[in-house]
């Protein structure tokens, strides 16, 4: 009997695991995109004032199955790892057996006027800009591969293309748009978006100067870069996760002590344990909008 007790133990199914939630080492995690400084400045500052870990970031395993690619908290992961924590929770998804689906999201710039976007667009290196008619810029987006397309705020239209013989020795297309969208983003303020309509996000945002859309990804790819270690532009992918883990809300200073990873996992464990006995978890299957992030 009592060699059939230790073997329960043994056997008892991490609890933590069944909702794909893992402590791993900061060091293990790499983005999949860039990320905006301000953001990481300004979102550091809130977890250390919460001193917790609301949201654990969405990752998915690398085939060595030591490093994982963030789909989906890049700028939470930075943080952790600029503050200094050892460790950090992963939500670790698998993309095909999970459903997993990947959408782009569109910029909305704002904070200055769409001459001076133009301006900065037109003399970006490697980046060719055509004026056409707004109607037709979706299909040549498709058709000619391009790199994103710009609407101005009075509605003018203009493909971006990558230029190779323009571009910086050893630049391709995705150097150019990641130097592309750091440079609005230097420039003005970035809010991401689904709305494509201008007169609708100008409304929302009344200093509103230009909407920038980006082509489909496909996440293989994302996949293929990350493991490179090659960035998209911070905030252009939008990875759709069903049964997303949100408020979490695991203490740091559990993640932040010098104990082991496993008794980490331990702790992880309890806590879930607990949540889950308080009958403190609850389904959601319908996309939803927060406005308290």
């Amino acid at each position: 009997m009592a060699a059939e007790q230790v073997l329960a133990v043994f056997k008892r199914q991490n609890v933590a695991e069944t909702l794909a939630l893992r402590v791993v080492a900061v060091e293990q995690v790499r983005p999949h995109e860039a990320y905006h400084p301000a953001r990481v400045e300004k979102l550091a500052a809130r977890i250390l004032a919460d001193g917790l870990l609301v949201n654990p970031p969405v990752a998915v395993a690398l085939e060595d199955q030591e490093h994982y690619v963030v789909l989906d908290g890049a700028t939470r992961v930075t943080a952790f790892q600029q503050l200094g924590y050892p460790h950090i929770v992963l939500q670790v998804v698998d993309l095909h057996r999970d459903n997993v689906q990947l959408h782009t999201w569109f910029h909305a710039v704002h904070g200055g006027s769409s001459k001076d976007l133009l301006a900065i667009v037109r003399g970006l290196k490697g980046l060719r800009v055509t004026e056409m008619p707004v109607d037709n810029l979706a299909h040549a987006l498709w058709e000619r591969n391009a790199l994103a397309y710009l609407v101005t705020l009075d509605k003018q239209g203009f493909l971006l293309e990558f230029d190779a013989l323009q571009a910086e020795d050893g630049h391709d297309g995705l150097d150019v748009l990641r130097d592309f969208v750091e440079c609005y983003g230097a420039w003005g303020d970035i809010e991401r978006t689904l709305v494509t309509d201008v007169d609708q996000l100008r409304a929302q945002f009344p200093d509103l100067a230009g909407l920038v859309v980006f082509p489909q990804f496909a996440p293989e790819i994302v996949l293929q870069m990350a493991a490179k270690q090659r960035l998209l532009p911070a905030g252009i992918t939008r990875f759709v996760i069903p049964g997303r883990i949100l408020r979490l809300n695991a203490p740091l200073t559990h993640l932040a002590s010098n104990d082991s990873i496993a008794k980490k996992r331990e702790w992880l464990d309890n806590l879930v344990q607990a949540k889950l006995t308080a009958r403190a978890m609850r389904y959601y299957t319908e996309p939803v909008v927060l406005l308290d992030e």
